[in-house]
């Protein structure tokens, strides 16, 4: 009788390290299916301009999220969380805009020896340190950060290059609107001076064949300083002057110096040109650029 019980104990016994055994290696399968939900890549973008540019060009085959989404968070004071930081250390690609823009990207990426940064002005554009930083204006240089987009993706995942590659004509294809737009307002705006109370539209302005003048007032708004009597001066009398063909207006830097030169252009009757240096919410780049260039549009159409 003692030894049926010693023999039904030492059962009962395996039995319970099997139970166990069995629980730990289904646990582990089922953590390690966790760990690696999908195959895909994962980019993720410094911002919600480059995120949609990147959704396009990786299509099915990448998981892309934007750090930035608000138009109210400007990515150059931009101070990353924990939760940001290991989002960036576990993707594949960290996309941003270079040039200082976004350099916590940078930052946050060398904690991980597997995410590559593929910036669009230090690594496609090839632009040097020091140039002006708001490369999307120009749509011509979102089409190259497509195709060096999809280059870097297809080296990476070599059996979906086909799609990489016609992806990123897509995108090119998905902003005609805009270069359409500019190629018909080129021959109007050509030569006109033009000026912005802050260099944020410059490539646009490039693209169109304006002549911007007044660069070291809008440098000196942008750097925080106040521009000196001499400059203030000579855009006065600029404005006074009725030598503009139209003001660009950076409606997110208000106050001071540069309320003061925009309501002198309304008195002067200076037609402005409001834009923005980030992305509305919930607004596409195409039409987030069509109705800045609609005012551009309107004013020489008069």
């Amino acid at each position: 009788m003692m030894q049926k019980k010693k023999t039904t104990i030492v059962v009962t016994i395996l039995v319970l390290i099997l139970a166990v055994v069995g629980g730990l290696v289904a646990w582990q399968s089922n953590s390690q299916k966790d760990d690696k939900k999908s195959d895909k890549l994962t980019i993720v973008a410094s911002t919600n301009v480059y995120a949609e540019l990147a959704k396009t060009v990786a299509g099915d085959h990448a998981d892309v999220s934007a750090i930035i989404t608000k138009q109210s968070v400007s990515p150059e004071d931009y101070e990353p969380t924990n939760a940001v930081a290991k989002k960036v250390a576990k993707a594949d690609i960290a996309f941003g805009n270079g040039l200082g823009y976004d350099a916590w990207l940078q930052k946050l990426a060398k904690t991980s020896k597997s995410t590559q940064v593929l910036y669009v002005g230090n690594d496609i554009l090839n632009k040097k340190s020091g140039s002006n930083p708001h490369l999307w204006n120009d749509p011509e240089n979102m089409i190259k950060a497509a195709q060096g987009l999809a280059d870097t993706l297809s080296k990476k995942d070599p059996k979906h290059k086909a799609d990489y590659q016609a992806n990123a004509q897509d995108y090119a294809t998905k902003l005609k609107p805009v270069t359409d737009k500019i190629a018909e307002l080129k021959s109007a705006v050509a030569g006109k001076e033009v000026m912005e109370t802050e260099p944020v539209y410059e490539y646009m302005l490039d693209a169109l064949g304006a002549n911007v003048v007044g660069t070291d007032f809008a440098e000196a708004i942008e750097e925080g300083n106040d521009p000196s009597p001499a400059v203030l001066t000579d855009i006065q009398n600029k404005i006074k002057s009725h030598e503009l063909a139209f003001l660009v207006y950076n409606t997110q830097t208000t106050g001071g110096t540069v309320d003061k030169i925009v309501k002198l252009a309304k008195d002067n009757n200076i037609p402005i040109v409001k834009v923005t240096e980030t992305s509305p919410e919930k607004t596409s780049y195409v039409d987030w650029k069509l109705s800045e260039l609609k005012q551009v549009q309107e004013i020489v159409a008069k």
